[in-house]
């Protein structure tokens, strides 16, 4: 198959708005992050913030796993444990570590880790590090996934 030739960085190619259907990805949330109000919040923090190249990534990525969790033929909610997404704010006196309305499921990092260490902190901290777009697009990713391998499983 011949390759194409990828546009030169200084191409600007259309922007965001014009690619993104946000009903897509709410669609894909819902078994993950039930609430709507919760789910408005996460999605826009996958789809609105950082950088544009990383939102279209995501974007591209979730709905490509949304594909391939469809043609399993099912869409069963992993039943595995997980870990609450931090959200990354400066340090205030008294307060409490704050999170996202949304877990990372460890259950299917046993996949890759030895079976005693699916919650390994290092992975985690790895997984969920970073900006909150990262650490929700990362979640998000990894809940299609155990998804998509508990469909395989029934």
């Amino acid at each position: 198959m011949p390759s194409r030739k990828h546009p030169h960085h200084h191409h600007h190619p259309p922007s965001m708005p014009d690619l993104v259907q946000p009903e897509r990805i709410d669609a894909l949330l819902a078994p993950w992050v039930p609430n709507e109000e919760d789910r408005a919040f996460v999605l826009r923090n996958i789809l609105a913030e950082g950088p544009e190249h990383h939102r279209i990534t995501t974007y591209t990525i979730l709905i490509l796993l949304g594909e391939v969790l469809a043609a399993t033929g099912g869409d069963r909610r992993g039943l595995g444990p997980g870990v609450d997404v931090p959200m990354r704010l400066p340090p205030r006196r008294d307060q409490r570590p704050a999170t996202f309305p949304a877990t990372l499921p460890t259950r299917i990092l046993s996949r890759v880790l030895p079976p005693d260490r699916s919650e390994d902190p290092v992975v985690v901290d790895a997984l969920l590090g970073g900006p909150s777009h990262h650490a929700l697009a990362n979640a998000a990713m990894i809940d299609l996934l155990d998804r998509i391998l508990a469909s395989l499983e029934q």
